[in-house]
C-alpha cells in the first residue's frame, strides 16, 4: 500500500514534469540533430580545404614554373640558347650543302665515266669487228 502524500503539490505538479521532460527529450532530439549536421558541415568543410589547399599547391608550382620561364626570358638565357640551336642548325647547313655539291659532282664524274665506258666498249667492239672482217678476208 502507498504512503499517504504529505506534500499534495508533488501531485500537482506532476503534468508539468511530464511536458518539460517531453520538451527536454525534443531538445536531446534537436540536440543530436544538430550535432549530426555539425558533423556532415565539418566534413564537407574538411573535404572542400583539403581540395583548395591541393589546388593553391598546384597554382604555386605553376607560378614557379611559369615565374622560372620569365627569368630566363629575362636573362637573355632563352636566345642564347636559340643562337646556339640557330648557330649548330647553321653549320650543320653547311656540311649539308658541301655534302650535296659533292654528291653532284660525283654523279656527273660518275656520269662521264659512265659515257666514257660505253664509248671504249664501242671503240673495242668496232676494233674486235674489223679484226674479225680481216681475218674471214683472208680466207
Amino acid at each position: 500500500m502507498l504512503a499517504p502524500l504529505k506534500d499534495r503539490s508533488l501531485l500537482e505538479r506532476e503534468p508539468a514534469i511530464a511536458e518539460n521532460e517531453a520538451e527536454i527529450l525534443a531538445l536531446r532530439l534537436a540536440l543530436r540533430d544538430a550535432r549530426s549536421a555539425q558533423r556532415r558541415s565539418a566534413t564537407l568543410s574538411a573535404r572542400k580545404v583539403v581540395g583548395l589547399t591541393n589546388e593553391v599547391n598546384r597554382q604555386s608550382e605553376l607560378n614557379a614554373r611559369l615565374q622560372l620561364q620569365v627569368d630566363e626570358l629575362e636573362n637573355g638565357q632563352a636566345i642564347v640558347a636559340l643562337g646556339q640551336q640557330l648557330m649548330a642548325l647553321r653549320d650543320h647547313n653547311e656540311q649539308m650543302a658541301a655534302a650535296a655539291h659533292r654528291l653532284w659532282f660525283l654523279d656527273r664524274t660518275l656520269g662521264a665515266a659512265h659515257r666514257e665506258c660505253e664509248r671504249l666498249a664501242r671503240e673495242r667492239d668496232a676494233a674486235l669487228d674489223s679484226l674479225h672482217d680481216k681475218s674471214t678476208d683472208h680466207t
